[in-house]
């Protein structure tokens, strides 16, 4: 079976139905096993189902699981504890417990603890050493949003690489087998965080200092039906002589839970995925006289509505697409696009 990668794929993936295709490179290794344990794995998918059938077994003898119970039953398990697995896993106990199994430390300060795991960890620690202390010193009722945003714009620099190279560069496929997906404590009980929209377009700043945004060329959403992890990713391409704007390769990826792994598949010119969210991670590259520069923009929204209001509503329909830009997100995306030319170049 030919491969399909997420958003790395090939505009001539051949003439053959998507459906004979595997996806590559990508599944969910994030289980919200309930309302106070999530356990998040790097390795190899045969280790993290061994892994998983072992939560079920302690949960089968006593519903109370946390951390330190589960790493001991790996270590405990021959088969396992010499696996090619690193694991973190998060409980509710009197607090928010994190205990890894073969997951390095990062950084640390009084508002913020790192600990990564898997073949992309150094990215992480660098991603995250870039930002100032006080930027991880945020209210409670805003720790869920803020950190979500800083995973995508951490995400969001793998997703550059791959616009950059003409979506040939295999970072994600190479590393970041579940770098779609996000846990984040709030109202109670981990969730995974759905209905997040990438974004990818092209700009220019004008003679009067105005930031002229194209439509976009890229668009994903990642969204969840059930326990299926649903990613929806298509190009759009100006048509000139029809003067409007058309889909290709629109697909839409279906992960079931690593338990299911065998169950992941793609299809063509699925419609059913809507593309606004709550979340949203917008890749714009800046072209400028004397070169360009891509950076992203990262928002949280309230609900579609909101996002419709604030961000940009998007239709596809068939083979074309119409989409149009709030005055709000024009506006915002500018002042971003601005203060980073000032703090670039003083």
């Amino acid at each position: 079976m030919r491969p399909s990668q997420i958003p790395s794929f090939s505009p001539d993936g051949g003439s053959t139905s998507l459906k004979a295709h595997t996806v590559a490179g990508l599944c969910q290794k994030i289980l919200v096993v309930n309302e106070h344990f999530a356990v998040a794995f790097a390795g190899s998918v045969a280790a993290i189902q061994d892994a998983a059938r072992l939560i079920d077994s302690l949960l089968a003898q006593c519903p109370d699981l946390t951390g330190k119970r589960f790493v001991d039953a790996l270590l405990a398990d021959e088969q396992l504890k010499d696996a090619q697995l690193s694991a973190l896993a998060l409980s509710v106990e009197d607090e928010i417990q994190i205990t890894n199994h073969r997951a390095a430390p990062g950084i640390s300060n009084e508002h913020f603890e790192l600990h990564v795991g898997g073949s992309g960890l150094q990215h992480a620690i660098q991603h995250y050493k870039q930002y100032p202390p006080h930027a991880f010193d945020v209210p409670g009722e805003d720790i869920a949003a803020q950190g979500t945003c800083m995973a995508l714009d951490q995400f969001a620099g793998h997703v550059i690489d791959e616009f950059e190279n003409k979506f040939e560069s295999e970072t994600i496929s190479d590393l970041f087998g579940g770098g779609y997906e996000v846990v984040a404590y709030h109202g109670g009980q981990f969730h995974k965080i759905s209905d997040v929209v990438y974004v990818y377009a092209e700009a220019e700043v004008d003679a009067d200092g105005m930031l002229q945004v194209e439509l976009p060329k890229f668009l994903l959403k990642s969204t969840y039906r059930g326990d299926d992890l649903k990613i929806r990713s298509m190009e759009i391409h100006y048509v000139e002589e029809d003067d409007n704007h058309t889909t290709q390769n629109d697909r839409t990826f279906t992960i079931a839970p690593i338990t299911r792994y065998h169950e992941t598949h793609v299809e063509e010119d699925c419609e059913d995925i809507d593309l606004s969210g709550e979340f949203l991670c917008f890749v714009i590259k800046v072209k400028l006289p004397t070169g360009s520069f891509t950076i992203p923009f990262i928002r949280k929204y309230d609900g579609p509505m909101g996002f419709a209001a604030k961000a940009f509503i998007v239709i596809a329909s068939g083979n074309n697409v119409y989409f149009f830009y709030s005055d709000t997100f024009r506006s915002e995306l500018q002042a971003h696009v601005l203060k980073y030319m000032r703090l670039r170049h003083p």
